[in-house]
């Protein structure tokens, strides 16, 4: 249609009787014809500006686009001028709350509840806003109001939701359970319950939640992520390779799964940097908020450091002597905490080691941006990236002048609001620097820290002690169930089954897992008492029974990452393959950087054969391990204070490019 005939039908329209206008405008809206719609409402208020139903209507529609300012003033007039009419003060107070006017939108909605007491969605909604505000009681008690009048699968999934939040599993449970029986065809319903099921150790029922969400829609955000992340942790493997292909495919296509459990399974940087994109744009989007101060070169740089692992945990064992041997007099250094507080002497250590230390687990993500601009940070190093309960959106709203992806998170971040990454030209060859979106730091020899602080326990088991033969040869694998692929595992068992007598040393964990891997090793001809577990002890004595072990074999597509250099600080050679992406070459990367380059092999192929012939050559054996001795505390990997100054130069040299205007970029320590 020319825009002269539009205009000439909606000149038209404007001399039809008011009810045959809001008939046209209704028609309209149903059909989602919202111009069409808007001018005909408008049009019956320039005859009727109280026209109630225009009004009311016409502010559905702005809040149907989104406008809910515009929406505002239209529904507040309607709400004067039909005040006895519950649907308008229940839109009117929905739109209040979409413009975060919480207080107002629970006044509108009881009086609403006034005129008609059995308004089972008014409960509803004053519950959804109640538990926004995580006045969660309160909020239960209106959902459970509104269940009374009229049982919902929505009632109950919020209820759920609000029980989960308080740690109430149980009554979470059933709430979830109640919402997928009254609709199973939602695989949102299905998604939640085997989240809430995962948190009980329940996971076999988790399992057969997701694999319901996911037969209910391929495509549905994290579960297929979720899915293979359960079925890998026990070493299920009878749909690896399907499970693998679709989880190739839902990343292409553009599907929110989780970066850390996919960066496990993938390969492909250029996958990876798709898959951290959409989890950005779906979970974290950018939100900034300007920072006011303008930049100034200063002699003491502020920096913080943003964890949820300031405990018993890897990150904070590889990285409490940088925060030790940081130069007090060049740098300030504070830990901002959002983690729990394991009471461990390595959280003493940790609170000991910097200048300020703020627990903000208690604290929402905004006042914890508005903590960090009061302290006025100008380099924040997220040591957590996408790992277990990292807090994204902090960084979201641009905390500091500079935002930095350190350590934890072995990747591209994929979000616009991180400016750097620091790396080392193993993790990050030059040419794939294409696929960050962060610039990459490249420190000199590796780009993981290491706590040279850290002993050595005298008191080392014997074999007997820790269920190993004494006189076997013992590989050694001390990484996560889900890092073992059936790839790597064949290679293993054909290691022992060419190795008379040796066995394969493994970490305990899931029972169901342990039971899958002894029956994988019998189907490829291993006796299953050839595989040993260790249980799990406290971190010295892991340190220490390493030495019980003559060769570590390495995992991919995810390396040993502290795991690695726990094993090369307590004296047991690594061998790696070295991979393609990021979290498949940080081995190759603390192997070079102890002297010990040709521990790492270019095909799994060599790595295979290395590792026989490690274990058939004894003389070859002691010359590694003495090789490791001599080299452990004079090499970079172990130089806690050489990694610090590093580090150090780092944070110089970005925030002069920050001060001088220019925008960050690539560049070697």
């Amino acid at each position: 249609m020319s825009q002269r005939s539009r205009n000439k039908g909606a000149s038209a329209s404007s001399s039809l009787h008011p009810s045959a206008l809001l008939d046209q405008a209704i028609a309209a809206q149903r059909s989602g014809n919202l111009l069409d719609a808007e001018r005909a409402y408008t049009a019956v208020l320039k005859g009727s500006r109280t026209h109630p139903t225009a009004l009311h209507l016409l502010g559905l529609l702005h809040a149907q686009r989104g406008n809910f300012a515009d929406a505002e003033p239209l529904l507040k007039k309607a709400a004067r001028v039909d005040s006895a009419n519950p649907d308008v003060l229940f839109n009117y107070a929905n739109v209040l709350r979409a413009l975060g006017k919480t207080d107002d939108a629970l006044d509108w909605l009881a009086k609403a509840i006034a005129l008609s007491p059995n308004f089972a969605d008014a409960y509803l909604n004053r519950g959804a806003i109640l538990m926004a505000r995580q006045e969660l009681h309160g909020a239960i008690a209106e959902f459970d109001r509104a269940i009374a009048i009229a049982p919902s699968s929505a009632a109950f999934a919020n209820r759920g939701s609000a029980f989960q939040q308080l740690g109430q599993l149980d009554e979470a449970l059933g709430s979830y359970q109640s919402s997928a029986e009254l609709a199973p065809s939602n695989p949102q319903n299905h998604f939640v319950l085997s989240e809430i099921l995962a948190r009980m150790g329940r996971d076999d029922e988790a399992i057969g939640a997701l694999e319901r969400t996911i037969a209910l829609n391929k495509a549905f955000p994290f579960a297929l992520s979720k899915l293979v992340a359960s079925k890998r942790k026990r070493a299920d493997w009878r749909s690896f390779e399907r499970e693998q292909t679709a989880l190739d495919e839902v990343v292409k296509s553009g599907v929110a799964v989780d970066p850390f459990i996919f960066f496990h399974a993938s390969s492909s940087p250029a996958l990876q940097l798709t898959c951290a994109k959409t989890y950005v744009a779906e979970i974290a989007p950018e939100r900034p908020v300007p920072i006011p101060r303008t930049p100034s070169p200063i002699s003491r740089l502020r920096v913080a450091y943003l964890s949820a692992d300031f405990r018993n945990h890897a990150t904070a064992n590889l990285m409490a002597g940088v925060f030790e041997t940081h130069d007090r007099e060049r740098v300030a250094v504070s830990a901002i905490s959002y983690g729990p507080d394991d009471r461990s002497e390595m959280r003493d250590r940790l609170k000991a080691a910097f200048e300020r230390f703020d627990d903000v687990s208690h604290l929402a993500d905004d006042d914890v941006v508005k903590l960090i601009r009061q302290l006025d940070i100008e380099i924040l190093v997220d040591l957590g990236g996408f790992t277990a309960g990292a807090r994204p959106k902090i960084l979201a709203r641009r905390a500091a002048p500079i935002q930095v992806n350190y350590l934890g998170f072995p990747g591209t971040m994929g979000a616009s609001y991180i400016d750097y990454i620091m790396a080392d030209r193993i993790v990050i060859p030059e040419e794939e620097q294409k696929h960050y979106t962060e610039k990459v730091i490249y420190l000199p020899h590796t780009y993981q820290a290491t706590d040279a602080r850290r002993p050595l326990p005298p008191n080392v088991p014997i074999r007997s002690e820790v269920g190993l033969p004494a006189d076997a040869f013992v590989y050694c694998a001390f990484n996560r169930t889900a890092k073992i692929t059936p790839i790597l595992f064949d290679i293993w068992m054909r290691l022992l089954a060419k190795t008379p007598g040796s066995v394969l040393w493994l970490l305990d964990g899931d029972p169901l897992a342990r039971e899958n891997l002894q029956r994988e090793a019998v189907a490829r001809g291993i006796a299953a008492e050839r595989i040993v577990f260790a249980p799990q002890v406290p971190a010295d004595a892991h340190l220490a029974r390493h030495q019980l072990a003559d060769l570590y074999l390495d995992t991919l597509p995810y390396n040993a990452h502290t795991a690695a250099s726990d094993a090369l600080w307590a004296g047991l050679p690594v061998i790696t393959c070295l991979g393609t992406a990021f979290a498949g070459r940080v081995a190759a990367s603390i192997l070079n950087a102890v002297g010990l380059p040709e521990l790492v092999t270019q095909s799994l192929g060599d790595y295979e054969s290395l590792a026989l012939r490690i274990a058939h050559d004894s003389e070859l054996r002691t010359a590694l391990r003495s090789k490791l001795a001599s080299q452990r505390t004079a090499w970079p990997l172990f130089d806690t204070a050489r990694m610090t100054r590093h580090i150090e130069k780092a944070f110089t040299e970005m925030w002069r490019r920050h001060c001088a205007g220019e925008a960050p970029a690539s560049f070697a320590v």
